[in-house]
């Protein structure tokens, strides 16, 4: 495909981050409006105007299983590993990052929805629906009062997203090693090479020797 546009997941403050290999079709922005409406006696109907809502993003796609020439990455990741990712997401407490190049959408998300499935004649492939919702946070604001004067000033400040997580730990154990740990938080023992690059400064260059009583960290697979 001939375009120069890029799709992006991220999150823990882009240290893990998911290329959409597959453009969607189409990219819908939900907008809306909180804003409510009166009727006053002899004005007839007021609009009450309201801060807005947040935005909310929709688009529909899949992860392939095989390359093709619409392809917009070089190589092909698994798609049930990229399911994966995004259900772990899901279940973390700090929103994603939202990324498409040249069109000026840049933005943390929640995400609210995510299905997905296989179809006949595509095995492999794993086709999604997703809607993710703008996050913001929550605006601080600081009140300084002059008591002689009995006036107020306030000072509104903006914080930054943080999406920024804490890593998992695990002490090992006597009998453990490397790839029944792996498959105890990730499902798959084959991913015992994340865990061990993480942990290189405590495991050693063996990762078939860890002891009982190391703390290894358990990052997101």
């Amino acid at each position: 495909m001939n375009t120069k546009y890029q799709m992006w997941l991220t999150h823990n403050a882009e240290a893990e981050k998911l290329r959409i290999p597959v453009l969607p079709e189409k990219f819908g922005v939900s907008i809306g409006s909180k804003n409510s409406t009166v009727d006053v006696v002899g004005l007839g109907e007021i609009v009450i105007k309201q801060s807005r809502p947040a935005y909310q993003f929709s688009f529909s796609s899949f992860f392939p299983a095989q390359s093709f020439p619409g392809l917009m990455v070089s190589s092909i990741t698994p798609p049930l590993d990229c399911v994966e990712k995004i259900k772990s997401w899901i279940e973390s407490d700090k929103p994603i990052h939202l990324i498409i190049t040249d069109v000026d959408v840049d933005v943390y998300c929640t995400i609210e929805k995510f299905s997905y499935y296989e179809q006949g004649g595509d095995v492999g492939t794993i086709y999604y629906d997703m809607t993710v919702k703008e996050y913001r946070e929550v605006t601080v604001r600081k009140v300084t009062v002059d008591t002689p004067t009995a006036t107020a000033t306030i000072e509104k400040t903006e914080t930054r997203v943080d999406n920024t997580t804490t890593p998992q730990t695990y002490t090992v154990k006597n009998g453990d090693c490397l790839w029944n740990i792996a498959k105890k938080f990730y499902g798959n023992g084959a991913k015992y090479t994340v865990i061990y690059n993480a942990n290189k400064n405590v495991i050693g260059n063996n990762p078939n020797l860890i002891y009982a009583g190391q703390v290894l960290a358990i990052p997101e697979a």
